[in-house]
Protein backbone atom coordinates (compact mmCIF):
# COMPACT_ATOMS: atom_id res chain seq x y z
CA UNK A 1 0.00 0.00 0.00
CA UNK A 2 0.87 3.63 0.35
CA UNK A 3 2.36 3.33 3.82
CA UNK A 4 4.83 0.25 2.63
CA UNK A 5 5.85 2.12 -0.52
CA UNK A 6 6.56 5.64 1.53
CA UNK A 7 8.51 3.95 4.15
CA UNK A 8 10.43 1.71 1.31
CA UNK A 9 11.35 4.87 -0.08
CA UNK A 10 12.07 6.68 2.88
CA UNK A 11 15.02 3.80 3.84
CA UNK A 12 16.32 3.85 0.50
CA UNK A 13 16.31 8.13 0.60
CA UNK A 14 18.16 8.23 3.98
CA UNK A 15 20.59 4.74 2.68
CA UNK A 16 20.10 2.63 5.89
CA UNK A 17 21.79 -0.41 6.42
CA UNK A 18 19.51 -2.29 8.50
CA UNK A 19 21.33 -4.05 11.55
CA UNK A 20 23.67 -5.38 9.45
CA UNK A 21 21.64 -6.70 6.76
CA UNK A 22 19.55 -9.24 9.37
CA UNK A 23 16.27 -7.18 9.20
CA UNK A 24 14.10 -7.27 6.13
CA UNK A 25 14.09 -4.34 3.40
CA UNK A 26 10.91 -2.57 3.46
CA UNK A 27 8.38 -3.91 1.93
CA UNK A 28 8.29 -3.80 -2.01
CA UNK A 29 4.93 -5.16 -3.80
CA UNK A 30 5.83 -8.05 -5.92
CA UNK A 31 4.95 -6.74 -9.18
CA UNK A 32 7.21 -4.66 -8.88
CA UNK A 33 10.17 -7.06 -8.11
CA UNK A 34 8.92 -8.53 -11.45
CA UNK A 35 8.89 -6.14 -14.04
CA UNK A 36 12.25 -4.60 -12.62
CA UNK A 37 13.83 -7.78 -12.75
CA UNK A 38 12.18 -8.35 -16.56
CA UNK A 39 13.50 -5.34 -18.12
CA UNK A 40 16.76 -6.17 -16.10
CA UNK A 41 16.88 -9.50 -17.12
CA UNK A 42 16.56 -8.56 -20.59
CA UNK A 43 19.28 -5.57 -20.31
CA UNK A 44 21.80 -7.91 -18.86
CA UNK A 45 21.62 -10.58 -21.98
CA UNK A 46 22.11 -7.89 -24.85
CA UNK A 47 24.76 -6.31 -23.00
CA UNK A 48 27.12 -9.51 -22.05
CA UNK A 49 26.36 -12.66 -24.83
CA UNK A 50 29.24 -12.52 -26.58
CA UNK A 51 31.40 -13.22 -23.61
CA UNK A 52 28.84 -15.49 -22.29
CA UNK A 53 29.86 -17.58 -26.13
CA UNK A 54 33.50 -16.80 -25.49
CA UNK A 55 33.15 -18.40 -21.77
CA UNK A 56 31.47 -21.33 -22.89
CA UNK A 57 33.29 -22.15 -25.85
CA UNK A 58 36.81 -21.77 -23.75
CA UNK A 59 34.71 -23.94 -21.03
CA UNK A 60 33.55 -27.27 -22.71
CA UNK A 61 34.80 -30.38 -23.14
CA UNK A 62 32.86 -31.38 -25.63
CA UNK A 63 33.85 -29.47 -28.89
CA UNK A 64 37.95 -29.69 -28.32
CA UNK A 65 37.78 -28.39 -31.83
CA UNK A 66 36.62 -24.81 -30.89
CA UNK A 67 39.50 -24.27 -28.27
CA UNK A 68 43.07 -25.91 -27.09
CA UNK A 69 43.37 -26.01 -23.34
CA UNK A 70 46.73 -23.39 -23.81
CA UNK A 71 44.25 -20.93 -25.33
CA UNK A 72 43.61 -17.92 -23.56
CA UNK A 73 40.08 -15.79 -24.39
CA UNK A 74 41.66 -13.97 -27.19
CA UNK A 75 42.98 -16.98 -28.88
CA UNK A 76 39.65 -18.53 -28.62
CA UNK A 77 37.91 -15.02 -29.57
CA UNK A 78 40.08 -14.81 -32.54
CA UNK A 79 39.94 -18.29 -33.51
CA UNK A 80 36.26 -17.71 -33.98
CA UNK A 81 35.82 -14.70 -35.44
CA UNK A 82 38.62 -16.48 -37.99
CA UNK A 83 36.35 -19.74 -38.92
CA UNK A 84 32.64 -18.37 -38.22
CA UNK A 85 32.43 -14.65 -37.94
CA UNK A 86 31.23 -12.16 -35.86
CA UNK A 87 27.49 -14.08 -36.03
CA UNK A 88 29.04 -16.56 -33.68
CA UNK A 89 29.54 -14.78 -30.85
CA UNK A 90 25.45 -14.38 -30.31
CA UNK A 91 24.81 -17.98 -31.09
CA UNK A 92 22.17 -19.08 -28.31
CA UNK A 93 21.39 -15.36 -28.18
CA UNK A 94 17.54 -16.19 -28.46
CA UNK A 95 16.61 -18.88 -26.23
CA UNK A 96 17.95 -15.55 -23.36
CA UNK A 97 16.45 -13.39 -24.78
CA UNK A 98 13.15 -15.08 -24.38
CA UNK A 99 13.60 -16.19 -21.31
CA UNK A 100 16.05 -14.65 -19.28
CA UNK A 101 13.68 -11.76 -18.30
CA UNK A 102 11.36 -14.35 -17.08
CA UNK A 103 14.37 -16.05 -15.27
CA UNK A 104 15.60 -12.63 -13.50
CA UNK A 105 11.71 -11.90 -12.65
CA UNK A 106 11.26 -15.30 -10.81
CA UNK A 107 14.71 -14.69 -8.88
CA UNK A 108 14.41 -11.09 -7.84
CA UNK A 109 10.41 -11.71 -6.79
CA UNK A 110 11.68 -14.64 -4.54
CA UNK A 111 14.46 -12.94 -2.91
CA UNK A 112 12.15 -9.48 -2.33
CA UNK A 113 9.46 -11.93 -0.54
CA UNK A 114 12.10 -13.87 1.26
CA UNK A 115 13.86 -10.29 2.54
CA UNK A 116 10.28 -9.41 3.90
CA UNK A 117 10.58 -12.83 6.43
CA UNK A 118 13.66 -11.50 7.93
CA UNK A 119 15.93 -13.22 6.48
CA UNK A 120 19.60 -11.87 5.20
CA UNK A 121 20.16 -11.03 1.93
CA UNK A 122 22.84 -14.07 2.18
CA UNK A 123 19.94 -16.52 3.34
CA UNK A 124 17.13 -15.20 1.04
CA UNK A 125 20.06 -15.21 -1.96
CA UNK A 126 20.42 -18.81 -1.17
CA UNK A 127 16.94 -20.07 -1.14
CA UNK A 128 16.04 -17.93 -4.35
CA UNK A 129 19.02 -19.58 -6.26
CA UNK A 130 17.97 -22.76 -5.32
CA UNK A 131 14.95 -22.60 -6.38
CA UNK A 132 15.25 -20.36 -9.64
CA UNK A 133 17.68 -22.74 -10.73
CA UNK A 134 14.92 -25.08 -11.76
CA UNK A 135 13.24 -22.31 -13.82
CA UNK A 136 16.74 -21.37 -15.32
CA UNK A 137 18.19 -24.97 -15.92
CA UNK A 138 16.37 -25.66 -19.43
CA UNK A 139 16.93 -22.38 -21.38
CA UNK A 140 20.84 -22.43 -20.14
CA UNK A 141 20.94 -26.22 -21.36
CA UNK A 142 19.49 -24.40 -25.00
CA UNK A 143 22.05 -21.60 -24.47
CA UNK A 144 24.87 -24.06 -24.33
CA UNK A 145 24.07 -26.18 -26.88
CA UNK A 146 23.12 -23.54 -29.44
CA UNK A 147 26.66 -21.41 -28.43
CA UNK A 148 28.75 -24.84 -29.44
CA UNK A 149 26.88 -26.09 -32.01
CA UNK A 150 28.94 -25.28 -34.78
CA UNK A 151 32.20 -24.66 -35.98
CA UNK A 152 34.60 -24.69 -38.85
CA UNK A 153 31.23 -24.39 -40.68
CA UNK A 154 30.02 -27.67 -40.70
CA UNK A 155 27.02 -29.30 -38.89
CA UNK A 156 23.46 -27.38 -38.73
CA UNK A 157 22.71 -24.43 -37.10
CA UNK A 158 20.19 -25.01 -34.26
CA UNK A 159 17.51 -22.20 -33.18
CA UNK A 160 15.79 -22.47 -29.71
CA UNK A 161 12.79 -24.29 -30.65
CA UNK A 162 14.71 -26.94 -32.80
CA UNK A 163 17.33 -27.67 -30.15
CA UNK A 164 14.65 -27.49 -27.20
CA UNK A 165 13.23 -29.96 -29.44
CA UNK A 166 16.20 -32.56 -29.99
CA UNK A 167 16.93 -32.55 -26.28
CA UNK A 168 13.31 -33.83 -25.59
CA UNK A 169 13.42 -36.21 -28.78
CA UNK A 170 17.23 -37.75 -27.38
CA UNK A 171 16.63 -37.27 -23.94
CA UNK A 172 13.04 -37.53 -22.93
CA UNK A 173 11.57 -34.19 -21.00
CA UNK A 174 13.84 -34.91 -18.05
CA UNK A 175 16.68 -33.99 -20.50
CA UNK A 176 15.60 -30.44 -19.70
CA UNK A 177 17.10 -30.79 -16.81
CA UNK A 178 20.46 -31.69 -17.56
CA UNK A 179 23.05 -30.11 -15.57
CA UNK A 180 20.84 -28.60 -12.58
CA UNK A 181 22.82 -30.23 -9.54
CA UNK A 182 25.66 -28.08 -10.57
CA UNK A 183 23.52 -25.36 -12.04
CA UNK A 184 22.09 -25.34 -8.11
CA UNK A 185 25.22 -25.74 -6.53
CA UNK A 186 26.39 -22.62 -8.38
CA UNK A 187 23.44 -20.28 -7.97
CA UNK A 188 22.90 -21.10 -4.04
CA UNK A 189 26.36 -20.05 -3.30
CA UNK A 190 26.91 -17.34 -6.20
CA UNK A 191 23.83 -15.24 -5.01
CA UNK A 192 24.09 -15.55 -1.46
CA UNK A 193 27.39 -13.22 -2.24
CA UNK A 194 25.95 -11.51 -4.74
CA UNK A 195 22.58 -10.21 -2.82
CA UNK A 196 24.94 -9.86 0.20
CA UNK A 197 27.31 -7.90 -1.64
CA UNK A 198 24.71 -5.37 -3.79
CA UNK A 199 22.94 -5.02 -0.30
CA UNK A 200 25.62 -3.03 0.75
CA UNK A 201 24.68 0.01 -1.53
CA UNK A 202 22.81 1.45 1.18
CA UNK A 203 26.06 1.29 3.80
CA UNK A 204 28.14 3.53 0.70
CA UNK A 205 26.00 5.83 -1.06
CA UNK A 206 28.82 6.99 -2.78
CA UNK A 207 29.71 4.35 -4.82
CA UNK A 208 27.82 4.42 -8.06
CA UNK A 209 24.56 1.73 -8.05
CA UNK A 210 26.80 0.34 -11.30
CA UNK A 211 30.10 -0.35 -9.45
CA UNK A 212 28.13 -2.49 -6.59
CA UNK A 213 26.68 -3.87 -8.92
CA UNK A 214 29.26 -5.03 -10.99
CA UNK A 215 31.18 -5.93 -7.64
CA UNK A 216 28.08 -7.98 -6.49
CA UNK A 217 28.45 -9.82 -10.23
CA UNK A 218 32.22 -10.78 -9.57
CA UNK A 219 31.52 -12.34 -6.11
CA UNK A 220 28.87 -14.80 -7.68
CA UNK A 221 31.24 -16.09 -10.15
CA UNK A 222 34.76 -15.88 -7.38
CA UNK A 223 33.41 -18.01 -5.28
CA UNK A 224 30.77 -20.32 -7.83
CA UNK A 225 33.17 -20.88 -11.10
CA UNK A 226 34.41 -24.22 -10.37
CA UNK A 227 30.82 -25.56 -10.34
CA UNK A 228 30.14 -23.22 -13.19
CA UNK A 229 32.53 -25.36 -15.57
CA UNK A 230 31.00 -28.43 -14.15
CA UNK A 231 27.70 -27.11 -15.31
CA UNK A 232 29.19 -26.05 -19.45
CA UNK A 233 30.74 -29.50 -19.49
CA UNK A 234 27.54 -31.47 -18.54
CA UNK A 235 25.26 -29.26 -21.04
CA UNK A 236 27.65 -28.74 -23.55
CA UNK A 237 28.46 -32.98 -23.92
CA UNK A 238 26.60 -34.76 -26.76
CA UNK A 239 22.89 -35.38 -25.93
CA UNK A 240 22.72 -38.95 -27.74
CA UNK A 241 26.72 -40.09 -26.38
CA UNK A 242 26.67 -37.76 -23.31
CA UNK A 243 30.62 -38.33 -21.92
CA UNK A 244 29.83 -37.73 -18.32
CA UNK A 245 27.28 -39.66 -15.97
CA UNK A 246 27.24 -37.17 -13.18
CA UNK A 247 28.78 -33.88 -12.66
CA UNK A 248 31.01 -35.70 -9.84
CA UNK A 249 32.34 -37.69 -12.87
CA UNK A 250 32.95 -34.19 -15.03
CA UNK A 251 34.93 -32.38 -11.88
CA UNK A 252 37.17 -35.95 -11.95
CA UNK A 253 38.04 -35.38 -15.22
CA UNK A 254 38.77 -31.96 -15.31
CA UNK A 255 40.79 -32.30 -11.99
CA UNK A 256 42.88 -35.28 -14.12
CA UNK A 257 43.22 -33.31 -16.79
CA UNK A 258 44.00 -29.63 -16.37
CA UNK A 259 44.47 -29.45 -12.39
CA UNK A 260 42.57 -27.36 -9.97
CA UNK A 261 43.37 -24.55 -12.70
CA UNK A 262 40.85 -25.97 -14.87
CA UNK A 263 38.17 -24.79 -12.70
CA UNK A 264 38.97 -21.51 -13.01
CA UNK A 265 39.09 -21.87 -16.97
CA UNK A 266 37.39 -18.92 -18.71
CA UNK A 267 38.12 -16.85 -15.27
CA UNK A 268 38.75 -13.54 -17.68
CA UNK A 269 35.64 -13.44 -20.16
CA UNK A 270 33.87 -14.54 -16.98
CA UNK A 271 34.67 -11.50 -14.97
CA UNK A 272 33.90 -9.33 -17.40
CA UNK A 273 30.86 -10.55 -18.74
CA UNK A 274 29.35 -10.64 -15.03
CA UNK A 275 31.00 -7.15 -14.29
CA UNK A 276 29.09 -5.57 -17.32
CA UNK A 277 26.23 -7.66 -17.35
CA UNK A 278 25.34 -7.33 -13.53
CA UNK A 279 26.10 -3.74 -13.59
CA UNK A 280 23.69 -2.81 -16.34
CA UNK A 281 21.23 -5.30 -14.91
CA UNK A 282 21.50 -4.18 -10.98
CA UNK A 283 21.22 -0.55 -12.18
CA UNK A 284 18.39 -1.02 -14.09
CA UNK A 285 16.53 -2.88 -11.28
CA UNK A 286 17.39 -0.46 -8.79
CA UNK A 287 15.72 2.40 -10.75
CA UNK A 288 12.90 0.49 -11.93
CA UNK A 289 12.01 -0.06 -8.57
CA UNK A 290 12.68 3.03 -7.18
CA UNK A 291 10.53 4.59 -10.06
CA UNK A 292 7.64 2.32 -9.79
CA UNK A 293 7.44 2.45 -5.75
CA UNK A 294 7.22 5.73 -5.96
CA UNK A 295 4.31 6.44 -8.62
CA UNK A 296 2.72 3.93 -6.06
CA UNK A 297 3.39 6.13 -3.06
Amino acid sequence: GAASSRKYLLLRAQHLELADDMEPTAAMPASTAAIAGLLAGVAQVAAEHPLDTLKVRMQTLARPDLRALDDGAVGVLRATLQREGVAALYLGVYPRLLTYGFVKMSLFSLYERLRRTSLSPAVAGTLAGLANSVVSCAPELVKAQCQVAIAQGSGPRFGFAQTMAKVVAERGARGLLIGLAPLALRDTIGYAFLFSVYEKRHAYPQLPTALVGGLAGCSFYLVSLPADRVRTVIMTQSLSRPAFRSAIEAARTIAAQEGLRGFYRGLAPTFCRTFVGQAIALTIYDRVTTTLVSGRG
